[in-house]
């Protein structure tokens, strides 16, 4: 039994010591180093795509972002700018009603005051006459009383109406005629006022506030007289031509 032992061991250590070609060597290392570089090939060619889609997907998300933020600020702008019209439309009409109401209340006694200017006339008229006959002194001392009452009278009422807007409109002789506050009854020559101011005023103007209720009639100028040669001068021409012919 001893000596098959020490023979299948033997046998055993030989085969173990049997050495594979060189060639068959080479071939398997080949093949791994092949192997090992598609692997690594493979591997660099992931990465690489895998960062290319990475920053495509970044460039994409920012145009998106980009995109939103744009279309964002379009409307905020478009919104912006419809609350400021609103706004300045309502401040716009706030200050027209404001204006209107103003208006309204300024002139909201324009009807009583036109109402009282023919007073007004008949006062002025009283006065004139009263005046031309106190010049005149055909009068008491009764009467110059009276016409003082009726000239106070007269002022107060002024007053009352100027404190509502009522102005008068000055229409002073030699002063330049204004179409917008005078009224032309006539034009005459004049050799004291020059042409196109009031000679005379025919009957006191009224304004309320900046409105002309009743235009001044006045009497405008139309300038110095043209002085016509007399007939004695016109003999004495026709003399001293006939003598020179």
């Amino acid at each position: 039994m001893s000596e098959n032992n020490e023979v299948v061991i033997e046998v055993e250590t030989e085969t173990e010591n049997i050495k594979k070609p060189d060639f068959l060597i080479d071939e398997a290392e080949e093949e791994t180093d092949a192997s090992d570089e598609v692997d690594a090939e493979a591997e660099g060619r992931t990465i690489e795509t895998v960062e290319a889609e990475l920053e495509a997907l970044k460039e994409d998300l920012k145009k998106q972002l980009e995109a939103v933020a744009e279309t964002e600020r379009e409307q905020y702008e478009e919104e912006r700018e419809r609350l400021l019209r609103t706004a300045a439309e309502a401040e716009n009409s706030k200050r027209r009603t404001e204006t209107e109401a103003q208006k309204q209340l300024k002139f909201a006694n324009k009807n009583i005051i036109e109402s009282l200017i023919p007073v007004l006339d008949s006062f002025e008229a009283a006065i004139k006459s009263v005046d031309g006959k106190i010049e005149s002194s055909e009068t008491s001392s009764d009467f110059s009383n009276f016409s003082e009452g009726v000239q106070l009278v007269h002022k107060q009422l002024l007053d009352v109406l100027k404190i509502h807007g009522l102005i008068a409109i000055e229409a002073a002789v030699g002063a330049p005629f204004d179409p917008n506050q005078h009224e032309a009854v006539f034009a005459t020559e004049s050799e004291e006022v020059p042409d196109g101011n009031v000679i005379e005023e025919f009957r006191c103007g009224y304004q309320l506030h900046d409105q002309v209720l009743r235009a001044a009639q006045v009497v405008v100028s139309k300038g110095k007289i043209e002085q016509q040669p007399s007939s004695e001068d016109s003999e004495g021409q026709e003399t001293e031509d006939t003598t020179e012919k």
